[in-house]
């Protein structure tokens, strides 16, 4: 059942592709000229070609695919499917927000005509939830260090693979940063240096929990690496990059507040604990 809810987002942008009439999909899309909060929601499941629908759909199941085989091994679903659900409702409207108020209101690069469409700002915002949830399962299984060790992790590869995939980082900079997160991840190493060997140990007697979290890794690494392009794609259109970021942040946002919010939840629930009767 989870599985076919979560496909079911597949099949909307499939059958709206394929079979809305064009008089209906010139009105749902976004235009900077006469922009609306309606319209930024529906743009988001319109794609102006075939290659674009399936560049979508194809990280769409990735992110996602990784992200829920996390909550396999989580005790509660609930953070989860709330993320989701968050993510769906808020990602539209808060990329378009971001889109609208750089490129129109603040700099002026764009004509009232032009239009905008796409889902990549909600994968993006999946892409912030998968993020989130590989800091939160790899601390719930191996402990705060090894949270901080993954995502610096990600960091460290995101920054490398975009020095050498985009323009949008320059590689100077990106050794720089690299070297930072280098260097914090490696003080983190030689702190816990005794635990090592205890860690290795207990890591290959949990390596079916181990994989997603790799996988997970991996997918994040390279999501990131397409996420912000600066050249013209193969259609000749500029990869939406204030949309993408704001659609990542977004995503890791609303994950953490839901985490926060469970967590409070949780604790608020429990009984206190009964003094003992010393008599």
């Amino acid at each position: 059942m989870e599985i076919a809810i979560l496909s079911g987002v597949v099949g909307v942008l499939v059958t709206v592709h394929f079979f809305l009439p064009e008089a209906l999909r010139s009105q749902f899309l976004f235009t900077y000229g006469e922009p609306t909060v309606v319209s930024a929601w529906t743009a988001a499941v319109l794609h102006d070609s075939v290659s674009h629908l399936a560049s979508s759909v194809t990280w769409y199941v990735l992110v996602m695919g990784a992200a829920y085989a996390l909550t396999t091994t989580w005790e509660r679903r609930r953070p989860f499917w709330l993320a989701v659900v968050g993510c769906l409702v808020l990602a539209p409207p808060i990329t378009k927000l971001g889109d609208y108020w750089l490129l129109k209101v603040q700099w002026n690069l764009v004509a009232d005509a032009t239009t905008a469409r796409g889902f990549s700002g909600v994968v993006s915002a999946f892409g912030g939830l998968l993020y989130v949830s590989l800091a939160r399962t790899a601390t719930a299984g191996y402990g705060y260090d090894a949270g901080v060790a993954t995502t610096g992790t990600i960091v460290l590869g995101a920054l490398s693979a975009l020095a050498f995939t985009s323009a949008v980082l320059s590689p100077s900079v990106a050794v720089v940063l690299c070297a930072i997160v280098a260097f914090t991840i490696g003080i983190g190493i030689v702190r816990n240096r005794p635990k090592i060997p205890t860690w290795r140990e207990w890591t290959r007697s949990q390596r079916d929990r181990l994989l997603p979290i790799v996988v997970g890794c991996v997918v994040v690494v390279v999501l990131l690496s397409q996420l912000f392009q600066v050249q013209l794609d193969e259609t000749g259109r500029f990869v939406s990059v204030i949309a993408h970021g704001t659609g990542f942040a977004t995503g890791m946002i609303v994950t953490v507040l839901v985490l926060i919010a469970e967590y409070v939840g949780q604790r608020s629930t429990e009984k206190p604990e009964q003094p003992r009767d010393i008599t």
